[in-house]
Formats: C-alpha cells, sequence, structure tokens
C-alpha cells in the first residue's frame, strides 16, 4: 500500500502487506489504523500508520472485499466475498465479534453517517442488504440490478449509489424507504462509486 503526501504529491511512504493482491485499504476515522483487504487471500492485514507496518491479520474468510468504519471508529465491517459473509470487527483489540451470514458474493460496504446501519452489496443476488449495527441482523433487502459492487452514500445518508457492474449502471437507493428511486446508465461495469 503506497501513501501519497497531498501536500506534495510523492510517494510518504510503501507498506508491504502479508496478504496477495491487496484491493480495498480503509483508514479508521481518527486516522490512526489502516484496514486492508486482499483479494487473493482469507484475512485482512491492520496498519499501525504510525509505525507504518502491519502489526496484525485476521482471517476473515475467502476472499475479503468491502471494508467499513462506525462514525465513531469502534466497530468495522469486513465482507468476505466467497464466504457470504460479514465480519464485525472491535478496532480496539482488532479481534473479530460477530459474523454475520449474509448473500451471495458480499462486496461492497458503507457504513451511514448515523451509525446505525451498514450497507452490504450482494454480487451473488443483485441486492444490498442492510444490516442493524445494534441488533447484527439483517433487516431489508433492496433489489439494485446485476453484480451490485461498491457504494457510496451521499454527506447527509440520505442516498445511496451503487456500483451495478453487469447492469452497466448506478442504481440510487433512498435511505429513507429503502427502495431504488432511480437506476443511471454510466457504461461498462462500474465498479465504484465517488461522491465529491
Amino acid at each position: 500500500v503506497v501513501l501519497v503526501d497531498t501536500a506534495t504529491l510523492t510517494v510518504g511512504r510503501s507498506i508491504k502487506m502479508r496478504g496477495k493482491n491487496p484491493e480495498h485499504a480503509v483508514w479508521s476515522p481518527d486516522g490512526k489504523w489502516l484496514y486492508v483487504s486482499a483479494e487473493e487471500a482469507d484475512s485482512v492485514d491492520i496498519v499501525d500508520v504510525a509505525k507504518g507496518q502491519v502489526i496484525k491479520s485476521v482471517k476473515v474468510g475467502d476472499r475479503p472485499r468491502g471494508i467499513g468504519f462506525l462514525p465513531d471508529g469502534t466497530r468495522a465491517y469486513v465482507a468476505a466475498e466467497n464466504a457470504d459473509t460479514v465480519n464485525v470487527f472491535d478496532v480496539g483489540k482488532h479481534e473479530i465479534i460477530a459474523r454475520i451470514k449474509a448473500g451471495s458474493r458480499s462486496n461492497g460496504v458503507t457504513v451511514h453517517p448515523d451509525g446505525k446501519r451498514v450497507y452490504v452489496s450482494s454480487g451473488g443476488k443483485g441486492t444490498v442488504q442492510v444490516i442493524d449495527t445494534e441488533t447484527k441482523a439483517i433487516t431489508e433487502e433492496i433489489p439494485v440490478g446485476r453484480r451490485p459492487w461498491n457504494m457510496a452514500l451521499t454527506p447527509d445518508g440520505k442516498k445511496l449509489y451503487v456500483a451495478c457492474g453487469r447492469s452497466n449502471a448506478v442504481a440510487v437507493i433512498d435511505t429513507q424507504t429503502n427502495k431504488k428511486v432511480a437506476e443511471i446508465p454510466v457504461g461498462t461495469l462500474p465498479w465504484g462509486v465517488a461522491i465529491r
């Protein structure tokens, strides 16, 4: 994983991962930790940013993908695509405290700003699942399109945009009703969404 100094646009540090083919690298809200999932592995590498090194690797299931932190940084959610699960981490201990059975090919993870909901895309089912962070239960399943991958929420948390790779579109979910309200054609195989 390469850390770039945004002031100088130069490489500040390059950190060797243990997992093969690292794909997602997500900062904890306080910037102390970097959780990295490796597409061709079964673990998440946890980087101590101050030390600039991996301090722990935690097995989560085959093909870990999306990662999301609660706004207060106490929990992290990691999808394992081939295991069809979402792993819940205690960030203070860097340990898994729960495994949630999710949809087929669990992939993208996005956390609502209120910290009460986590959204997980199910590539095999063509849905987005809503996890209640208190009960750790899936409370809703929203059809969105073929092969949903990564997602992003608007800053107010009212809309969720989902890249649906095999639909060549981005689905828009109203998070208050948990319904798909629009589908935007974007071209071949969209993988992710960023909201500015």
